[in-house]
């Protein structure tokens, strides 16, 4: 791992930005505005649309556009801009969801989300004079990942947790684009995922995360896949399954780490690959 520190992120509200995910969103329905009484639903085809575009594991084909939204995926291609978003980070999702929870949506979420401003003043209060970057964190309630976001400047390993799938799409499309390592999980170096349940519940929560990345990656010694397109249960996947944190302060806790251990134990194996020769044309490859 480099010796340099984690680059800081300074978070910068742009309006011209909102502005522009407000209008990518409204370009999913053919007439009107998107925050009408299937906001969510236009939402949520918009996430699915950019995870599957970010390459996603658990995303592997082109979303369905909505009822009456015909031509929503080529809109979203020629008005989605990248670019602004990764100029002015900030918690987009967190100041535009509180616009469409209530009665003009069709659900009501209970969304409350922290402003960025205090989650960046929280993380620096905590974690501001410490130099260790494998430390772990856990977020009970993550929401759209907010103070995953400002802690990511301090730390490359984290899990956030919230009752709402809606939500933790959020999250985690907006991890790709400014904290990529809570996207996609540094697994050696502890527990990362965004898990889906109640906090206060006995119940197991549901890995959204690791376990799609952990099934691309690895898989069991005795799987005989037929092909490297073949996914293992998620009941296979250890780590994907427990909300328990790993401290990784402690250098013997890496061990804890249930993918590691099956890893080094010989239970899970890198997934084979290969390159079809359509690919190598793709590429280029066949000449080198």
């Amino acid at each position: 791992m480099p010796a340099e520190p984690i680059p800081q992120i300074e978070w910068q509200h742009s309006p011209t930005a909102e502005a522009m995910l407000d209008n990518t969103l409204n370009c999913i329905p053919q007439h009107g505005e998107w925050k009408t009484r299937s906001a969510w639903e236009y939402l949520d085809f918009f996430l699915d649309w950019v995870l599957f575009a970010f390459g996603h594991p658990a995303y592997k084909i082109l979303p369905k556009e909505p009822a009456g939204c015909k031509g929503a995926s080529m809109r979203l291609y020629q008005m989605f801009d990248l670019s602004i978003l990764m100029l002015y980070p900030e918690d987009y999702m967190g100041r535009m969801l509180p616009q469409i929870c209530g009665k003009n949506a069709q659900k009501s979420s209970g969304f409350y989300p922290t402003p960025l401003a205090l989650s960046n003043l929280i993380s620096e209060l905590v974690s501001g004079d410490k130099a260790e970057r494998i430390s772990n964190f856990y977020e009970p309630s993550c929401g759209t990942g907010a103070l995953m976001l400002t802690q990511s400047n301090y730390c490359l390993s984290g899990i956030g947790q919230d009752i709402d799938p809606t939500l933790l799409k959020c999250a985690l499309f907006q991890f790709y684009l400014f904290s990529p390592w809570l996207a996609i999980p540094i697994w050696w170096l502890g527990q990362t995922d965004l898990l889906l349940g109640n906090s206060l519940s006995s119940d197991r929560p549901r890995s959204m995360n690791a376990a799609c990345w952990y099934n691309e990656w690895f898989e069991p010694a005795d799987s005989q896949a037929k092909n490297h397109n073949d996914c293992p249960v998620e009941h296979e996947i250890s780590s994907g399954q427990s909300s328990e944190v790993i401290d990784l302060n402690d250098r013997t806790s890496i061990h804890a780490n249930p993918v590691v251990q099956e890893v080094v134990k010989g239970k899970r194996r890198p997934k084979k690959t290969t390159t079809s020769p359509h690919q190598f044309t793709l590429f280029n490859l066949d000449d080198l």
